[in-house]
């Protein structure tokens, strides 16, 4: 078993009992007590879980799973269209895109197939099926598809995308908070989330309002690491980032959108 797999087990453990046991888990995955320990010392970096003397507790609240797949890519999907048509107006011509798994990232990849030739790198399938059909070069990484989300996760998946580089990464997270940044459910598509920004030259957050001041249970990165957020949210119901820039979709007379001059400051 992959450490992410364990790790991934590990959670659903943690959400179901609270806690886990260090000698528990050991015996669980066949594996020694110190490949335990470096799994929860590797999630509780990421702001998992707590450590403690034999184990780990659940780290802050309850936290709600994700609605399925299906049931988010029909919810707020105006919105999400008019996030991705938006965030189009970062992309130039002849970029390498990375763009994660999601609903709204679907709704941005709609919207990309007006802006001419690109390079996508996904894992997701649905992306890469609508991209693959158009005059974009697409990529989409191997590994093992997931049963409730129509992406590739895993190590090879992760193993792949640390060989290409980009201009930018797109990601779309669970949550946005001002204290924990963008957060994730699943550790997989955090991990693979965060993969993709270390390997690209700037990163995006699309980020539905409904997400705004949200946290899940993985963190992918702080709000530091953030170049551009594009939200349907209004100003003043959001934050700044400290290095970057919210945009904010906003609707014309003739019901397109569009984006707007930048709020907060880039420094």
């Amino acid at each position: 078993m992959w450490s992410h797999e364990r790790q991934g087990k590990i959670l659903e453990i943690l959400v179901r009992d609270g806690k886990v046991m260090t000698n528990q888990l050991a015996d669980m995955f066949s594996v020694s007590r110190e490949t335990v320990r470096r799994d929860l010392l590797e999630m509780e970096e990421t702001g998992s879980l707590t450590r403690v003397h034999g184990g780990a507790l659940l780290s802050g609240a309850e936290i709600a799973p994700e609605p399925a797949f299906d049931v988010r890519r029909s919810a707020d999907a105006s919105a999400k269209d008019a996030i991705g048509e938006a965030a189009c107006a970062l992309i130039e011509p002849g970029m390498t895109l990375m763009i994660d798994t999601g609903t709204t990232t679907l709704a941005f990849a709609r919207a990309l197939l007006r802006r001419g030739a690109l390079r996508i790198i996904t894992n997701s399938i649905e992306i890469a099926r609508l991209t693959a059909a158009s005059d974009c070069e697409t990529l989409l990484l191997g590994g093992r598809p997931h049963r409730d989300v129509p992406g590739t996760f895993g190590e090879m998946t992760l193993s792949q995308l640390d060989r290409f580089l980009a201009d930018m990464a797109v990601i779309s997270p669970v949550g946005l908070h001002p204290h924990r940044g963008a957060t994730d459910y699943e550790l997989h598509e955090a991990e693979l989330a965060r993969a993709m920004m270390r390997r690209a030259k700037s990163r995006v957050i699309l980020c539905h309002s409904a997400k705004i001041g949200v946290e899940s249970r993985v963190s992918i990165c702080g709000l530091d690491e953030i170049d551009h957020v594009v939200t349907d949210a209004r100003p003043g119901e959001v934050f700044t980032l400290p290095r970057g820039q919210m945009h904010f979709a906003q609707a014309r007379a003739s019901d397109q959108w569009h984006l707007p001059q930048a709020d907060g400051v880039r420094t």
